[in-house]
């Protein structure tokens, strides 16, 4: 574990330093005070938010800014940060040369998912609750008497979805060390421009609610089998493999 944090820091700290970082953090602080703000204004100029038959859609309105809200930015950590960085460095040489340390292509392998999704997953966490805590003590707590983030949609959003893409990550990484990074990446669209579009789709036709027990537990068994076949490719991570890829070959 020591070397994996090696590998970890040395990313984390070349990751932070490029323009791509500054951009994201910058965007995602920018509309997270547009959210907070606007969602808040809005709901506060409606008289029927202290309602009791307003409680269901309080309650959407929540769970759209908690799923989407984090999905958006590990989604956009690991498009950003992913595949290209990987790919430079098997031209530059240095994945060869980590390859001739002691370090094993596991290490190498977590060092590089964690520098990208610790980051990702700390924003994102820091930006949900800032939006949450602000649209429920500015009006919803007012108006209701009640804080109002379900567990399952909490469980959700700020674990299950996150151990979704940290598995995707560690897929895209694995494949992108021992293949192709240009192959590594596909799956991810797939998945994110996936839930990006059916999650809505399938609230639109009532068929999905975020706030769900049923829906928790759907997601939870995503997230195990993503991570049984994660678990089941790392076979494939060898040494050979990797400096083969490296080669080109």
């Amino acid at each position: 574990m020591k070397k994996t944090g090696i590998i970890l820091k040395r990313d984390f700290r070349e990751l932070k330093q490029t323009n791509t970082f500054l951009i994201i953090s910058i965007v995602f602080a920018v509309i997270t005070i547009a959210i907070a703000v606007s969602v808040s204004i809005v709901l506060s100029k409606q008289e029927w938010v202290g309602q009791k038959a307003a409680e269901p859609v309080l309650e959407i309105i929540i769970s759209l800014i908690a799923y989407f809200l984090p999905l958006a930015i590990l989604m956009t950590f690991i498009w950003a940060f992913s595949s290209l960085p990987v790919v430079k460095e098997k031209v530059n040489g240095n994945i060869a040369s980590l390859i001739a340390t002691t370090l094993t292509p596991k290490e190498i392998w977590l060092g590089k998912s964690l520098a990208i999704f610790i980051p990702g997953y700390i924003i994102s966490i820091i930006s949900t609750m800032i939006v949450l805590l602000t649209v429920n003590l500015s009006v919803i707590v007012p108006a209701t008497g009640n804080f109002l983030l379900p567990l399952p949609l909490f469980l959700t959003s700020l674990i299950f979805d996150p151990l979704l893409l940290f598995g995707l990550l560690l897929f895209i990484i694995l494949i992108s060390l021992a293949y192709n990074p240009d192959i590594a990446i596909t799956p991810s669209f797939l998945l994110g421009f996936g839930l990006m579009m059916g999650v809505p789709l399938g609230m639109a036709v009532g068929a999905i609610n975020l706030a769900s027990w049923s829906f928790s537990l759907w997601y939870l068994m995503g997230v195990i089998i993503v991570w049984i076949i994660v678990l089941l490719l790392t076979r494939l991570l060898t040494k050979e493999k990797i400096i083969l890829s490296a080669k080109g070959g």
